[in-house]
């Protein structure tokens, strides 16, 4: 018999979505472009017209919509410390993603449109070239 056990199809392992979300991903629709790195537990965000902002992600993906918060650790000096309360759907290659205000202590409930300029609500692409 080979060393390498064959997994049954029920006990092959799913990839989570944080494994999912490991990469640099780049904009493709919302008001503003942007890239979004996840390594690990650890971000990096930049808006390519501004602001960088580097933190810790945490992840609930139980709820729905999933969530995805954000400690921001470096950036603009009236976030740094703050938390921007998430939410997420990730499919395949294609990132959905928006934010609420950093420290605010309400969490959408649902997805407005990319258009709402009230919301920084965003569609990223996983760049393969940049995530091997």
């Amino acid at each position: 018999m080979s060393a390498t056990a064959v997994l049954a199809p029920s006990e092959k392992r799913t990839r989570t979505d944080l494994d999912q979300l490991q990469g640099s991903w780049t904009s493709v629709a919302g008001s503003r472009e942007a890239r979004f790195l996840i390594a690990g537990s650890r971000f990096t965000f930049e808006f390519l017209d501004g602001d960088i902002y580097m933190g810790t992600i945490f992840l609930d993906d139980e709820t729905h919509p999933k969530q995805l918060d954000m400690l921001i650790e470096e950036g603009p000096t009236k976030v740094k410390g703050l938390i921007s309360m998430c939410i997420y759907h990730i499919e395949g290659d294609v990132l959905r993603w928006c934010p609420t205000k950093p420290g605010s202590d309400r969490r959408l409930l649902g997805f407005p449109s990319i258009e709402d300029e009230r919301y920084v609500s965003m569609v990223f692409k996983l760049d393969r070239r940049r995530s091997r």
